[in-house]
C-alpha cells in the first residue's frame, strides 16, 4: 500500500518566487524570512513595480494555495512572455488597503499597466484560470478582508492597459475546473458563515460577457471548520469536488456533483435535518488516493472491537471510492492518530480483530475477535512507539521486537505471535503498516 507516498504528494512543498530589497517599503515577518531578492529578469520588475507606487508600501504574501510569493510570475496569455503580478498593502490613515499590480514586458521593458485595491489586511490565495475560453488565464485572488474570519474573492482580467474585476463574492474556499464536463473551466465557491449557520456552494461559468451562477447547493449546517475544496473524480470518472469539513462530533467529507444540470450534494440528509453522517469520523482524517488511481477516496467510520475492559469506542477507516449514490470500501484500515501511522487490514482479518489501545505507552495490540461469540482471543501482533535512545540501550530487551520504521527521534516496532486461528509474519506487518510523515 502506497498511502505514504500518496500523502506526500498530498503535502508537497511548492517553490516561489521572492522579492526584497526596495527601498520604499518596510520589512514585516514574511519577508525577513524571505531569500535575497532576485537577479536578472526580476530586477527590473521589481524597479517597474516601485516605480508605480506612490509613498510606501510593504510586501504581502499569499498564506495559502500553490503560490506563496509576493510578486507572481504567470504567463496568462500563452505567448512565452511572463506577467508579473505584486501583491502589497498601503496605509490610508488608519486604513490598510490590499493592491495587484501587473507588470507587463513592452518594447521599453518592463511597464506597470495597472492596479486594483481593496480595503482588506492580506491575500490569502492567488490561482490563474481561463474562464471565459478565450485563451487568456483570469487572475482569481482571495483577499483577507478580516483575517480568516471573512474573506473576498475577487477575478480580475488582464487587458493591454488595464485590469478590470469581473466577480466579487464573499467565499471559504474556492476552486476552478470543469465541474460540469463541459469542456470549459467553472469557478466553484464555498461559503461557511457559522454566526447563521449557513453552508453552501455555488458555481459560477461566463455567460454574456459576465460571470454568472448556474448552479448552488446547501451542505451539512453543523459544520464549524472546512479545508479548501479539491477536485477529483468519482468512480465513474465523473468530476466532483471534495471537501473536507470538521463538525461538533468529528469529521465529514460532502461531495459535490452536477447532475441533470444542478449542483447537488448526495451524501446530504434532509429527512430530519440539513446534515451528512455517512462519511462521520474522527476530526483528523483526511480524504486520501489511498491506491494511486487518481481518484479520492473518503475516510468511513466503522466499529472496532475493543480488546480492553474499557467504554472507550474504537474505530475502523475504510477507504471508500463514491459513484454520487454509494460509498464502497476499497481498504479497510485502522489509523493511529495520535502517533500517526495506518496499518491496513488484511482480508483474511476483516471483521476479526480486536484492538488494545495504551496511548500512554504508545502501544496497539491487536487480537483474534470472534463476531458470533463477541470473545477475544488470542494476540496477533502488537505495535509501539520508543524513543530511538531507548531503543539504542543495548540493555534494552528486544526480544520479538523488530524496526518497522523511524522517524525523526522515535522508532516504531512490532512483534507478532502465532496463533491457531491466523496469524501474521513480520514480512506481512511490514507491509501494511503506513508511517505518516
Amino acid at each position: 500500500m502506497k498511502i505514504g507516498k500518496k500523502i506526500l504528494l498530498l503535502s508537497a512543498f511548492f517553490l516561489c518566487f521572492t522579492l526584497a530589497g526596495c527601498n520604499m517599503f518596510s520589512l514585516d515577518a514574511e519577508q525577513l524570512m524571505s531569500p535575497p531578492a532576485l537577479s536578472g529578469e526580476m530586477a527590473p520588475i521589481n524597479k517597474a513595480i516601485s516605480k508605480s507606487i506612490n509613498g510606501e508600501y510593504q510586501l504581502k504574501y499569499p498564506t495559502s494555495g500553490e503560490r506563496r510569493s509576493a510578486i507572481i510570475l504567470e504567463d496568462i496569455d500563452d505567448d512565452g512572455a511572463f506577467e508579473a503580478f505584486a501583491f502589497y498593502s498601503t496605509q490610508d490613515d488608519e486604513m490598510t488597503n490590499m493592491h495587484i499590480n501587473a507588470v507587463k514586458k513592452t518594447e521599453k521593458g518592463y511597464v506597470s499597466v495597472d492596479e486594483q485595491s481593496i480595503v482588506a489586511g492580506g491575500v490569502e490565495k492567488v490561482d490563474f484560470c481561463d474562464l471565459d475560453g478565450d485563451g487568456i488565464k483570469e487572475i482569481l485572488v482571495g483577499w483577507e478582508v478580516y483575517g480568516s474570519s471573512e474573506k473576498q474573492l475577487c477575478v480580475y482580467s488582464l487587458a493591454k492597459k488595464s485590469i478590470e474585476q469581473r466577480l466579487s463574492e464573499k467565499y471559504t474556499g474556492f476552486i476552478c475546473c470543469d465541474l460540469n464536463d463541459s469542456g470549459d473551466n467553472e469557478l466553484f465557491i464555498h461559503l461557511l458563515d457559522t454566526s447563521e449557520m449557513l453552508n453552501s456552494a455555488t458555481v459560477y461559468h461566463f455567460s454574456d460577457g459576465g460571470l454568472q451562477k448556474i448552479g448552488g447547493c446547501v451542505l451539512d449546517s453543523l459544520v464549524k471548520t472546512a479545508s479548501s475544496p479539491v477536485a477529483s473524480a468519482l468512480s465513474t470518472g465523473q468530476t466532483a469536488v471534495y471537501i473536507d469539513e470538521i463538525k461538533g462530533a468529528g469529521a465529514v467529507t460532502e461531495v459535490l456533483v452536477f447532475d441533470d444540470g444542478e449542483l447537488k450534494n448526495p451524501l446530504l440528509e434532509t429527512e430530519n435535518t440539513i446534515e451528512n453522517i455517512r462519511t462521520l469520523r474522527a476530526a483528523s482524517i483526511h480524504c486520501l488516493d489511498v491506491d494511486s488511481d487518481g481518484k479520492l477516496e473518503i475516510p468511513v467510520a466503522t466499529n472496532l472491537p475493543n480488546a480492553a475492559d474499557s467504554d472507550e469506542l474504537l474505530y475502523y477507516t475504510n477507504w471508500c471510492s463514491f459513484d454520487g449514490e454509494n460509498l464502497v470500501t476499497k481498504k479497510i484500515t485502522v489509523f493511529n492518530t495520535i502517533d500517526g501511522y495506518i496499518v491496513e487490514v488484511p482480508e483474511k482479518f476483516e471483521g476479526r480483530l480486536a484492538v488494545l489501545k495504551d496511548t500512554d505507552s504508545h502501544k496497539r495490540v491487536f487480537y483474534n475477535y470472534d463476531p458470533e461469540t463477541a470473545v477475544v482471543g488470542e494476540k496477533i501482533a502488537s505495535i509501539e512507539v520508543l524513543s530511538v535512545k531507548k531503543w539504542s540501550n543495548k540493555e534494552f530487551d528486544k526480544t520479538n521486537l523488530f524496526e518497522l520504521a523511524r522517524s525523526d527521534d522515535k522508532v516504531f516496532v512490532g512483534s507478532v505471535n502465532k496463533t491457531d486461528f491466523a496469524s501474521i509474519s513480520k514480512k506481512q506487518l511490514k507491509e501494511i503498516f503506513t508511517l505518516l510523515r
